[in-house]
């Protein structure tokens, strides 16, 4: 059975200082451009609680944050698991730095499926991390086809490089990925108006879910949508929302997002992936 230690930063235990764990994260002690900084760095290593001796797995590696904070806490063991390729090959990168060799074990693919990756029914972990979501660097990577602001391929699977980029692929685990998915372009020029509209509303929360289905749907029947930027113009067009800001980032954002964020959860079956991850932890 899984073992989870779920952060509650307002109970935490550990007696680990303050200083010390803001200093846990610098990018510049990696051997890889990292884009994503944790948020809850300092929370997570507060509740967890890291010590030598002890097996913990990051569940969604990306740029390394969490997993090199709980190497660095103490002489510990971290398996990070990544179904994106790039992220695996950092994995990679960081694994092999003498004060982590032996210690750091990556693994390509999906966090639902970690009994396979590590060929155990039954794999038993101190403590997890998970930073469910887009990252930056997805998101900042055009030909991944992740935003609504840059203008790429209709791709938004995690699990790749973005299109034009195959001949990069270097692992088996990814081509298996690869060999069973589907992309954004796929979702929004071949479904149905009915299928759309769900997909949107039940991923995305929009309540404008079907009248931005039928506008994907009369625009693809002119000319198949190639793009983001193309996308994101069709739903603007149909529900022309003003922009708006969240918080303190400088991001705005517009009709689009919600639709975005709806078919790349869609398209990486996210919230299955979850479902079966939060099952297997009590099962």
């Amino acid at each position: 059975m899984f073992h989870l230690r779920i952060v509650r930063a307002a109970r935490s235990r550990s007696a680990i200082s303050r200083p010390t764990l803001q200093r846990r994260w610098n990018s510049d002690n990696v051997p890889y451009s990292a884009i994503h900084k944790p948020v809850l760095l300092e929370q997570v290593l507060e509740y967890m609680a890291p010590q030598p001796g002890k097996t913990y797995c990051d569940l969604t590696f990306g740029d390394g944050g969490y997993t090199k904070a709980l190497l660095d806490s103490c002489d510990c063991k971290v398996y990070a698991v990544d179904q994106d390729p790039t992220a695996y090959e950092k994995a990679l990168q960081l694994a092999n730095v003498d004060a982590y060799r032996g210690r750091l074990f990556p693994l390509l693919g999906r966090f639902g499926q970690i009994a396979q990756l590590m060929g155990t029914k039954e794999p038993c972990f101190d403590g997890m991390v998970m930073d469910i979501g887009v990252s930056s660097g997805q998101l900042e990577t055009p030909s991944r086809g992740f935003s609504y602001k840059l203008d790429g391929p209709l791709d938004m699977r995690m699990y790749s490089r973005g299109q034009g980029t195959e001949a990069q692929q270097q692992f088996e685990e990814e081509s298996t990925l690869l060999s069973k998915s589907i992309t954004a372009y796929e979702v929004v020029n071949y479904f149905s108006r009915e299928q759309i509209a769900d997909i949107i509303y039940q991923n995305g929360g929009d309540r404008l879910s079907r009248k931005i289905a039928s506008a994907i749907v009369a625009a693809r029947q002119k000319t198949p949508i190639q793009g983001t930027a193309e996308l994101a113009a069709v739903i603007q067009k149909a529900c022309p929302q003003p922009r708006w800001q969240r918080g303190d980032d400088d991001m705005v954002r517009n009709s689009a997002a919600r639709t975005f964020q709806a078919i790349r959860i869609y398209v990486n079956d996210e919230v299955r992936d979850i479902s079966r991850k939060c099952f297997s932890l009590y099962s």
